[in-house]
């Protein structure tokens, strides 16, 4: 059965807990609160979260998310390129972040989760838009998008271009997704590929050309290759986890659109998620988990519910490799803490665990 990185019990008395902290706040305030009826609930959010990276880090620069009701929101990527941005739930959403160099890179996702933003993702938008301006694409998007099929196509495309390149820095070509698969911007694995080619977009107002180099070499992109034998399974849903190997575990998320984040280092192999069998036996087993939480003034109950999980291996794992757990639902809580009724409160949350090897 796939090892989760928390107890469920745990992972479900945090959610509570995030809950209770959501419902306190709700009795602060000026004391004004109405008995006449409840709140409307708050809109439902998606989270997205991934890499920006040309090779190097995009770092701390803006993120910026358009849904598919033409709502936008932004977020701030850090030092590693990583960044996390919630929004309004209206898939599908486009993305865009500037470089350094004032180059701007787009990207695509069908749904909330992991989605890098690279010099790839922008290719294949240039692909499956038919070479049209991609800004004009994200202006327009509330009425205008791509379809995610397009989408999938024009990135199969771009491994079957990029094959020999890919296979020479250790990624496999026929199962890496690069718009959902987890890196690190640190020089190995796929960040190598990113290191390895440039490509630039030189555009008019209708359209535009693409320049691309792979080494010092320019090459001819092929927007006819085959793309037989390529699957996009990711890493698949095993992981082989080398003993005595060394992990980094981030958990990035939000409750109820309240973001959250943590990194803890230094993990043991034997502590790693090797494998996503069972996953919907785990979704049976505690899809329906109830319990309590006592103390320091606080006790309350907490019943655990709708919870989906999906799981990203990382085949042979080497030294960079990742494997991502994602797991989403809800959890109600009613009790009482320092002598204040809590009403019935629930929360969504939406949390992604992203084990790094390093060493």
């Amino acid at each position: 059965m796939m090892k989760l990185p928390f107890f469920l019990p745990r992972a479900a008395r945090l959610a509570a807990c995030a809950g209770l902290a959501l419902a306190l706040g709700a009795c602060g305030g000026d004391g004004g609160a109405s008995s006449g009826g409840a709140s409307p609930p708050a809109p439902k959010t998606d989270t997205l979260s991934g890499t920006a990276a040309t090779g190097a880090a995009v770092a701390n620069a803006t993120v910026t998310v358009v849904n598919a009701a033409g709502t936008a929101a932004t977020g701030k990527s850090g030092a590693d390129g990583r960044y996390s941005v919630t929004i309004e739930s209206a898939p599908p959403y486009l993305l865009k972040v500037s470089t350094g160099s004032g180059t701007v890179l787009y990207s695509f996702a069908a749904a909330a989760g992991t989605t890098n933003i690279t010099p790839l993702t922008t290719l294949a938008l240039h692909d499956a838009g038919g070479k049209k301006p991609l800004a004009a694409l994200f202006e327009g998007w509330k009425t205008a998008r791509l379809a995610g099929d397009a989408v999938t196509a024009a990135a199969k495309r771009v491994n079957a271009n990029f094959a020999a390149l890919y296979t020479a820095r250790g990624v496999d070509p026929k199962t890496f997704d690069f718009f959902t698969r987890g890196f690190a911007a640190d020089g190995k694995g796929f960040d190598a590929v990113l290191d390895g080619v440039s490509i630039s977009l030189s555009c008019s107002t209708t359209s535009c050309s693409e320049t691309i180099k792979v080494g010092e070499s320019v090459y001819t992109y092929d927007f006819s290759i085959s793309v037989a034998g390529i699957s996009f399974s990711g890493g698949g849903t095993s992981s082989t986890i080398p003993a005595g190997s060394k992990w980094e575990l981030t958990v990035r998320g939000s409750a109820n659109g309240v973001p959250f984040e943590q990194t803890i280092g230094n993990i043991e192999f034997g502590a790693v998620p090797a494998s996503a069998d069972g996953a919907q036996q785990v979704v049976q087993q505690y899809g329906g988990i109830s319990g309590g939480v006592s103390g320091r003034g606080v006790s309350l109950s907490y019943s655990y519910s709708d919870l989906s999980t999906s799981y990203e291996g990382c085949g042979g794992c080497g030294v960079g490799s990742t494997i991502v757990l994602k797991s989403k639902g809800s959890v109600s809580v009613s009790g009482t803490a320092s002598g204040i009724t809590i009403p019935p409160t629930t929360t969504r949350f939406d949390y992604t665990y992203t084990y790094k090897r390093t060493s």
